[in-house]
């Protein structure tokens, strides 16, 4: 049986911004239609061997959801969708009336994805190792990579706002930008001082290279700062984060824990909707 294959589809079903619940959300409890091992076939057959099922769950519309990794077992998961006549796997993004993404909710409650409040705690815990800069204000949560041109962006425009006692930032520190990404991070977090490390690598950065300014070689790597390092990586993953800068927040409009991926457009208008709560963790 030959199988299409759409790769990269997003499906946008009525564009919004709105954030609550969808009435179709995928129905993960429910009977596939598809048994595991024919989603496999599937899968397999329409990416050439490149992806395999997990998982199959009953989506809108007639879908049939299947959470697939690729070759590497390692490797993050995602979700594909197969037509209701089983003829076309589609890979990319679903997304209902009300905006919200039902690949990232399938994935959460299936337990392949941590809930962006949990994603937060778990950034927020002392092994994470972050790295507070500022005195007063909500915090604003930030992933960032030594070498990463945005997050040194990020740096520069978040200054005046820290400075101005306006906000609070927790520095969780990632590597996954270069070859020595992960190195540059432990050298930050093994340093006495891991703020003033990180702000010598935000001054001496090297915009040309994409290359942060605080030495890899020279520091003595600690432990715990391998540890940090290797988990944030981790956690990135597992709370489908596939990028720097990435934030985790408290937000007042919508009253949650919001998570966004990328340098945002309106940076002042994300900082305005701070909030010190719900999740304690944005309180400091």
């Amino acid at each position: 049986m030959k199988v299409a294959f759409l790769l990269p589809l997003v499906v946008l079903m009525l564009a919004g911004y709105c954030r609550s619940a969808p009435a179709d959300s995928p129905s993960v409890a429910a009977p596939p239609a598809l048994t595991l091992p024919m989603a496999d076939q599937l899968v397999r057959s329409a990416s050439s061997g490149q992806y395999r099922a997990l998982r199959v769950f009953r989506g809108p519309h007639g879908l049939t959801g299947v959470v697939v990794q690729s070759g590497d077992k390692d490797s993050s998961t995602a979700v594909f969708w197969i037509s209701p006549d089983g003829a076309a796997v589609m890979a990319g993004s679903l997304f209902d009336a009300r905006a919200n993404d039902l690949n990232q909710i399938a994935l959460v409650e299936l337990g392949y994805r941590y809930r962006p409040s949990e994603s937060l705690r778990r950034a927020s815990v002392s092994q994470a190792l972050p790295v507070m800069w500022g005195a007063a204000g909500p915090v604003l949560t930030a992933f960032i990579d030594a070498n990463c041109s945005y997050c040194h962006l990020l740096y520069q425009q978040l200054t005046p706002y820290v400075s101005d006692r306006q906000i609070r930032v927790r520095f969780v520190m990632v590597g996954v930008i270069r070859a020595d990404s992960v190195d540059r991070a432990i050298a930050i977090l093994s340093y006495s001082s891991p703020l003033a490390a990180l702000k010598r690598d935000q001054d001496d950065f090297n915009a040309a290279a994409e290359e942060g300014g605080f030495p890899v070689t020279g520091i003595s790597r600690s432990p715990a700062a391998v540890a940090a390092v290797t988990a944030n990586n981790a956690l990135m993953s597992k709370g489908g984060i596939d990028g720097t800068p990435a934030f985790l927040y408290c937000s007042k409009s919508s009253g949650a824990v919001q998570q966004i991926v990328g340098l945002p457009r309106e940076l002042p208008q994300l900082l305005a909707d701070l909030s010190s709560g719900p999740a304690r963790e944005c309180a400091g």
